[in-house]
């Protein structure tokens, strides 16, 4: 989405990139302080397209190989009747390309964790209130 197509839907004007950053920043201090980090990084998984954090290459789109995978037969089934005939493998995919999305992004909070310490829980709340999908819990 380019910057006019934020502007048209109501969003901010573009700003320069280390100022995007630094509120960035800001933002993810406030909701670690006050929220799981899980959650946190659940939001930012939802908000971010998976071209960010996974190669394209770990799509199927491309070269895949067949593995082996032993799951519970409950869980087998589950999959099943959600996906039917030929989805059981893009089903799997997706979850493990999820699973891997969410690691980066909590390797990467722990990183900004050490680097800077936690977030005071003020910050988050105030991060949280602004966030899209908030909901007063």
């Amino acid at each position: 989405m380019s910057a006019a197509d934020r502007g048209k839907e109501g969003a901010p004007p573009a700003r320069e990139p280390a100022e995007a950053l630094s509120a960035l920043e800001a933002a993810l201090r406030q909701a670690l302080a006050s929220v799981p980090r899980e959650q946190v990084v659940k939001a930012i998984v939802g908000a971010l397209p998976a071209e960010v954090l996974v190669d394209q290459s770990a799509r199927m789109h491309g070269k895949v190989r067949k593995v082996s995978v032993s799951m519970p037969e409950e869980l087998t089934e589950a999959v099943r009747a959600r996906t039917g005939t030929g989805g059981f493998s893009r089903y799997v995919t997706d979850a493990v390309q999820e699973q891997i999305r969410l690691d980066l992004l909590d390797e990467l909070a722990a990183e900004f964790e050490a680097k800077y310490g936690p977030i005071p829980e003020e910050l988050v709340q105030e991060a949280m209130r602004e966030w899209p999908d908030y909901e007063d819990e």
